[in-house]
């Protein structure tokens, strides 16, 4: 959601907005992940074709910048999919508040980590105590229940597969869903771009993670809200994702809560001028 999210009902009604926003955006799916579209080669196999991508990178993280007529963004690809994960602020259970993205990095000893799910933020105050949906972090249930269908289910099975869909809690489970947040919408199922209406959205700093099909991540983070970026539309998600060759892909919280951290160093500017909020979950690269 935009930070100036109120101005456009000062000029139209709640009608005249729900027609612009429809006019606008990913149509949705009750397509989920098929994984045996990922194959995930040995990383050690000194044969491997792909050994050439990544030998000037020796801790399988590279980072590149990405561009489009309104933002530019970064784009992080994590060879081995077994080191992300999902990083959480506590258990939930205390009532404290989220914590900030370094601070978790620090507390973890990750060496990069982007922001995940949502959190409940009203007039932009959310303290990123408690997350918004199912929520699974190294195989256990933090958030939601079985029973409940939740859309937009995003993260990463036993066998280090991006999953995104719609599905329960069980389902989850089921699945051998071993991190996971909620969020979107989906931008890519099994290779195929969501469709969309009109742009499939306004401009904002966003958040997205991908995988392709030989495992590897992708971590997508773009600047909005300034000069030189304005922010980007989830059509232009999706060509990003597209062009490094995501099987599937999902938006995740956007806005003020857009970080991505390498090596303890920011790589995005935050639309924050307070810099990194607190939040309640993080996807995160194990050293």
């Amino acid at each position: 959601m935009s930070a100036a999210k109120w101005v456009p009902r000062l000029f139209f009604s709640k009608e005249e907005i729900a027609e612009i926003k429809k006019a606008n955006a990913v149509i949705e799916s009750d397509e989920i992940t098929n994984p045996g579209l990922i194959v995930i080669p040995p990383t050690n196999d000194p044969n491997s074709s792909d050994n050439d991508e990544w030998a000037d990178y020796p801790d399988g993280i590279r980072i590149e910048n990405v561009k489009g007529d309104t933002f530019r963004g970064y784009v992080m690809i994590v060879r081995d999919p077994s080191k992300v994960y999902l990083a959480t602020s506590s258990d939930f259970k205390s009532n404290q508040p989220g914590l900030r993205i370094y601070e978790v990095l620090k507390r973890e000893g990750a060496i990069a980590g982007i922001n995940a799910g949502g959190f409940p933020d009203a007039g932009g105050n959310g303290d990123g105590s408690v997350p918004i949906g199912l929520t699974i972090s190294k195989g256990e249930l933090l958030w939601g229940n079985t029973g409940t269908y939740y859309t937009g289910v995003i993260g990463f099975t036993n066998d280090n597969i991006l999953m995104v869909g719609n599905m329960t809690g069980q389902q989850a489970l089921n699945a051998g869903m071993r991190d996971c947040v909620c969020f979107g919408p989906i931008l890519v199922v099994n290779g195929e771009a969501a469709q969309l209406t009109g742009s499939g959205g306004s401009l904002n700093p966003r958040t997205a993670i991908g995988q392709r099909a030989d495992g590897a991540v992708i971590l997508l983070c773009v600047d909005g809200r300034m000069p030189g970026s304005l922010g980007a539309s989830y059509a232009d998600l999706i060509n990003v994702m597209i062009e490094y060759g995501a099987v599937n892909a999902a938006n995740l919280d956007g806005g003020s809560s857009t970080h991505m951290y390498y090596k303890d160093n920011p790589i995005n500017v935050s639309s924050s001028l307070y810099g990194p909020r607190k939040m309640p979950t993080f996807f995160m690269v194990k050293e």
